[in-house]
């Protein structure tokens, strides 16, 4: 069975403590101990052998790590959920101790390269001559949708000049990437061919990329929001900069080839269902964070096998809405940072999104369109960019670049650099 390794990130006491007793069933006598214990870096293994577990114990105590696992271990199943708790001196001190049990020295690499990945703060991309640096700045996606019926901003566009005007007017407002979008994705929405897609939205890159280059303005990137590989294929061909597949490869696996043969940077989204089957079938997750984390992995590994040339350019993006109700959105938002610990940048993308309205309906009880989602959109934005979002994909650039800069400022600020200690 496959081990699995997280950071566990817990906010509050009770919210540590409720974790313990009923996700790893620890006996109540010492939950409370163990919760007092957990602080905000944490380490979560999943299927770890029931055999190991006395070695386990017997390095963590000499590493001063508490260790948190079922305590009737005689009816516990062969492979378990442990938590490690400490910090990052202590892990590092537990990975020494492990490399002293031949079953633990795998499990003390792991250990480190997990602190090592999610620490990865700075990332930076290129392609086609163009370098996209992330870190510092959050930069700015910005959404042009070439559909009639996309759920917010359908039938706006009626021709190729409109498409690139609003294009223009992203970049000025300070959208670092154009989206282009030419089949809706939001829930219900029929399929469309790969004929008529391309017919949507390739002339719209030509006449968009001569207008970037007349305008002095190669150094924005245009994606392709697309899960066909034949149209991004051809999109490729014109000069197309990131490939952003929402189905995360799952649609159509030959996305998977035409991503490696052009190794072109690629947003790798989660997906339950389809747009098509969402308000039929029943969205469970058992953890949504951890099954996130795993689809993933399992789409890294897959392109990396394949012959992809840098696993920095895998952006990968939580799919709000995407096969998720209101609360896995939130809870989503709310644990944001435990995406870090895939190692790679991270994107997100809450604009006008309809579990904002959801929010409104049960605490406001009112409704809003989506393009009067702006103040929500923002609220959501904001835990996942400081928990470590670094592209946003938003409808709103204007009001998004503003809320940004302040966000940004907050969030990177440190006293040594204005003389404060």
């Amino acid at each position: 069975m496959e081990r699995r390794i997280y950071i566990k990130l817990f906010d509050r006491y009770d919210e540590t403590f409720r974790y313990l007793l009923r996700q790893l069933n620890v006996n109540e006598k010492l939950v409370s101990f163990l919760a007092e214990k957990a602080n905000t870096f944490n380490i979560l293994i999943e299927n770890f052998p029931k055999r190991d577990i006395k070695n386990l114990n017997y390095a963590a105590q000499r590493s001063c790590v508490k260790v948190a696992f079922p305590t009737m271990l005689e009816l516990a199943p062969d492979y378990l959920k442990v938590l490690l708790i400490g910090d990052e001196y202590s892990f590092k001190n537990l990975s020494k101790e492990l490399k002293n049990f031949k079953s633990l020295k795998r499990l003390a690499v792991e250990i480190l390269e997990t602190i090592i990945r999610y620490k990865k703060e700075n990332f930076k991309i290129t392609y086609n001559g163009k370098v996209l640096p992330l870190g510092l700045k959050t930069h700015i996606m910005g959404i042009l949708n070439i559909t009639p019926d996309s759920f917010s901003d359908g039938g706006e566009i009626s021709s190729v000049k409109d498409a690139v005007k609003k294009a223009i007017k992203m970049v000025q407002e300070g959208a670092d990437i154009i989206d282009i979008g030419g089949e809706s994705t939001r829930p219900g929405a029929t399929p469309i061919s790969a004929d008529e897609e391309i017919g949507r939205v390739l002339p719209v890159i030509k006449e968009l990329k001569k207008e970037l280059e007349i305008q002095k303005l190669n150094r924005i990137w245009i994606s392709l929001d697309t899960y066909k590989s034949e149209v991004a294929k051809l999109a490729l061909e014109e000069g197309v900069d990131i490939i952003n597949d929402i189905s995360g490869f799952t649609f159509d696996p030959n996305m998977v080839n035409i991503v490696v043969k052009y190794q072109v940077p690629v947003v790798v989204n989660h997906i339950k269902g389809t747009p098509q089957t969402w308000k039929k079938i029943s969205i469970t997750y058992k953890d949504v964070v951890a099954e996130i984390l795993q689809f993933w992995n399992e789409k890294v590994h897959l392109l990396m096998e394949k012959g992809y040339d840098d696993k920095f350019k895998i952006i990968c993006d939580p799919g709000i809405g995407f096969g998720k109700l209101p609360e896995h959105n939130i809870e989503i938002l709310k644990r944001f940072k435990e995406f870090k610990t895939i190692g790679l940048p991270l994107m997100v993308g809450v604009s006008r999104k309809s579990f904002i309205n959801e929010i409104y309906k049960t605490l406001l009880l009112y409704e809003k369109e989506p393009k009067e989602r702006l103040f929500g959109s923002l609220a959501a934005l904001a835990p996942a960019v400081i928990g470590g979002a670094k592209i946003v994909r938003v409808h709103d650039i204007q009001a998004t670049r503003e809320f940004l800069a302040v966000l940004d400022s907050i969030r990177t600020y440190d006293p040594h650099y204005w003389g404060l200690n």
